[in-house]
C-alpha cells in the first residue's frame, strides 16, 4: 500500500512540474529556456495554488491555506493599484477611507478592530 501512495505522489509531483513549467514560460512563443517575468506576483499565487492541488495529502491542507492568503494579497494589491491611480492631486480622507476598506481582509483581527474603529470615527465626523 506504500509503494502505490510513493507512486501517486511521484505522478502528482511531475504532474505539478508540468502545470508549473506552463505558468512560468509564456505561451506567447517564447523559447522553452526563457522564463516569463511580466507578471510574477500573479505567477506565484498560480504555482501555490498547483502545488497546493498536487501536493501530498498531508500537506494540502496547509499550502491550501497559504494559497488563499496569497490570491487574497494578490487581489488587494490589485484592487489598491486601481484605486490610487484615480488619486489626481492630493489625497482626500475619501479616498483614505476606500484604501482602508480595499486593505482590510488582509489584516489580522487585532489591525481589522482598529481599522473599523477609525471608519467609524470618520462616520461620525463627517
Amino acid at each position: 500500500m506504500d509503494g502505490y501512495k510513493t507512486l501517486y505522489n511521484i505522478a502528482n509531483g511531475i504532474f505539478a512540474a508540468g502545470k508549473i513549467g506552463e505558468v512560468l514560460y509564456s505561451p506567447s512563443g517564447n523559447e522553452r529556456n526563457q522564463i516569463d517575468t511580466t507578471n510574477t506576483i500573479t505567477n506565484a499565487c498560480e504555482i501555490l495554488d498547483i502545488l497546493s492541488r498536487y501536493a501530498p495529502e498531508e500537506q494540502r491542507e496547509a499550502l491550501g491555506e497559504v494559497a488563499k492568503k496569497g490570491k487574497l494579497c494578490l487581489e488587494t494589491c490589485n484592487n489598491l493599484n486601481r484605486h490610487f491611480s484615480t488619486y489626481t492631486r492630493g489625497v482626500d480622507i475619501k479616498k483614505t477611507v476606500e484604501a482602508l476598506n480595499i486593505i482590510k481582509p488582509i489584516f489580522g483581527n487585532r489591525e481589522r478592530m482598529i481599522v473599523d474603529r477609525v471608519l467609524k470615527l470618520y462616520e461620525a465626523l463627517s
